[in-house]
């Protein structure tokens, strides 16, 4: 009974407590402010994979914002949080979250500007993520920081540097697997003009350690991924006659990777050494023409490709490749305006290459015309040609359709786009890829505020030459807005390839000759709809349901995977006082794990308070 009375004291003083508002400083140079929100009530939570827990909740959460001597010389932000799971419903959390967020900056707006940053949580809830659908739901903790300093005298290269590092470990809810990533990275960048060149240099380290879900990387046990990078690039742009410019670029990268089962004891690891060369010329010798001509080289492709994929998520096992490969291109055109709306461009590129133990060489002419002024007041178009041959006498045309619309009816107001290409050169000119995107749009003015939208995509690409490497997404959303309601809806599906990295599972760019191993095959759809109601001015009622199914394939792992959300919120606000509610009901299920599907209830109602300290 004592222990209630406490706590019952405790939501007195935070309804009655009196306000203060003010500035604090601290001698002649600190000065100092500080507001938050504090909050209690009753929470309870159940569920399969945490104890069943009811009691009176007290959170907090600030903000303590200041400068010393003059804001460009020091000023700061701190902001803490304690048992956020009174807002259980507002940020849909499953979990009481603590944590801090802290960055200072030093000497704003001089010539030696520098920050530093940190940030922890703890028992947060987080995403893995799945390639166009909800993500699965993880808990864990994590923690980063960072730090940067420049130099920028006039009349001196400037230079920068840059350092930050993070680690977190979380626990894939519905299941036993737990899974962590660390990443530290160095960056140093540096610019000067000199002798009519603007001159650019950029070294950056990378290391990713991450350690990750079996039943998603088709391997027993967990799969350990350590890669490690340094990459050096130098660029340059002069002016020249004619209105013109050139460019030339050179960039030396090394990256080397780990991949291991700890389970089989298996482990593949992958070098690679990668230089890439660049040159880019452009004239205006007239305001409607321009000339232009840019070559390039690449001498590992494998390098190429493996650095591109650790950028995007890091933790990537891709087996290396024994047999070299290049990549050679010049090509030159001209670009013609002959009215303002009508516009041609022209193209030649010669390539010669060698992959997978081929060499490759040959020629390719593209043509595109294009008309920017609306066609029957509603669309604008461009067309190009691809005419391409090689050493096999053998002749390939690619055609690229760019079509956009937007039209107004009394009230409604429509749009669009669609875009075609067939047999169109990526960087391997050897391979070429298809695609098409196209996206719907509806608006509905209803008056006195009211509106309503409806959308629609998807995207559908791969390559030409293989079977089995397409992707392809569809999507459709909509949303009414009345005087005191609101609702929204919206369905998603998806299939294709993809790759695990530290982050989740991301789609990856249409890469020929990528190890099977390496990739997941997807094919996922979900659907969600959200519904808001303010029936008095000062009181909003939310609720929101969102479902997802998904199948991964990774190597012989096959698994079937669910996740449904389910929340409510009211809250009523009275001046700075908020009397709050809410309930979570959370399930995932994830069949490769083998076990069963986790599901959690968590409801809270209590009463929340602004506060301006000081």
């Amino acid at each position: 009974m004592k222990r209630i009375l406490q706590r019952a004291g405790w939501l007195l003083l935070l309804v009655s407590a009196p306000i203060a508002c003010a500035q604090v400083q601290v001698g002649d140079d600190l000065r100092m402010r500080l507001n938050g929100t504090l909050s209690g009530g009753y929470a309870g939570a159940t569920g399969d994979q945490t104890p069943s827990s009811h009691n009176f909740n007290v959170g907090a959460d600030a903000q303590l914002a200041g400068d010393y001597y003059n804001p460009n010389f020091l000023n700061f932000t701190v902001t803490p949080y304690y048992n956020r799971s009174t807002s259980d419903s507002n940020f849909q959390s499953l979990t009481s979250t603590s944590g801090i967020d802290t960055v200072a900056n030093f000497f704003t707006g001089s010539k030696y500007p520098g920050y530093a940053s940190y940030h922890y949580t703890r028992n947060s809830t987080g995403n893995f993520g799945l390639v166009g659908t909800p993500n699965f739901t993880a808990i864990g903790n994590g923690q980063g920081f960072g730090i940067g300093w420049s130099f920028l005298e006039p009349n001196w290269p400037t230079f920068s540097i840059s350092y930050s590092q993070g680690d977190g470990t979380g626990n894939i809810f519905g299941t036993n697997e737990e899974s962590s990533s660390s990443t530290k990275t160095l960056n140093l960048r540096s610019s000067y003009h000199v002798a009519g060149w603007n001159l650019n240099a950029n070294y950056t380290h990378l290391n990713v350690h991450s350690d990750l879900p079996f039943f998603l990387s088709g391997e027993s046990g967990h799969d350990i991924n350590d890669s490690s990078g340094n990459n050096i690039g130098i660029n340059g742009a002069h002016s020249l006659p004619w209105h013109g410019s050139v460019s030339l670029s050179f960039n030396h990268s090394n990256y080397t990777g780990d991949f291991a089962s700890t389970l089989q004891g298996s482990k593949n690891t992958s070098d690679y050494t990668t230089n890439t060369e660049a040159a880019i010329v452009q004239f205006h010798p007239d305001s409607k023409l321009t000339l232009f001509m840019n070559q390039n080289y690449t001498d590992n492709l494998n390098g190429y490709f493996y650095q591109n994929i650790i950028n995007s998520g890091g933790g990537v096992p891709l087996l290396p490749q024994q047999s070299s490969s290049n990549s050679s291109t010049i090509a030159g055109g001209a670009n013609y305006l002959f009215t303002p709306s009508l516009f041609a461009q022209a193209q030649i590129t010669y390539y010669n290459q060698a992959y997978f133990g081929n060499s490759y060489n040959g020629s390719y002419f593209s043509g595109t015309v294009g008309y920017n002024k609306r066609i029957l007041n509603t669309f604008s178009v461009s067309a190009t040609i691809v005419e391409s041959s090689n050493k096999f006498a053998d002749s390939a045309l690619g055609f690229v359709l760019n079509v956009n619309a937007f039209r107004h009816f009394g009230a409604w107001e429509t749009s669009g786009a669609f875009s075609y290409a067939q047999n169109v050169q990526t960087i391997l000119v050897t391979y070429t890829t298809s695609y098409y995107n196209y996206n719907a749009n509806v608006h509905r003015r209803l008056g006195r505020g009211r509106q309503w939208t409806g959308a629609f995509n998807g995207s559908h690409s791969g390559l030409s030459q293989h079977v089995g490497t397409v992707s392809h997404s569809e999507g459709f959303s909509t949303s009414l807005a009345l005087h005191r309601l609101t609702a929204s809806a919206n369905y998603v599906q998806a299939d294709g390839q993809s790759l695990l990295t530290s982050t989740g599972i991301q789609p990856i760019p249409v890469t020929p000759g990528l190890q099977p191993d390496g990739l997941i095959v997807y094919n996922a759809k979900s659907y969600g709809a959200s519904l808001g109601y303010t029936p008095l001015p000062r009181l909003s009622i939310t609720a929101s349901y969102s479902h997802a199914l998904s199948d991964t394939l990774s190597n012989s792992v096959f698994s079937k995977n669910r996740t449904d959300i389910l929340y409510g919120q009211f809250q009523y606000r009275l001046r700075r006082i908020s009397i709050l509610g809410g309930f979570t009901k959370f399930s995932q299920g994830i069949s490769a794990a083998g076990t069963p599907p986790g599901n959690q209830y968590s409801y809270f109602i209590g009463v929340s308070r602004w506060f301006s300290f000081f």
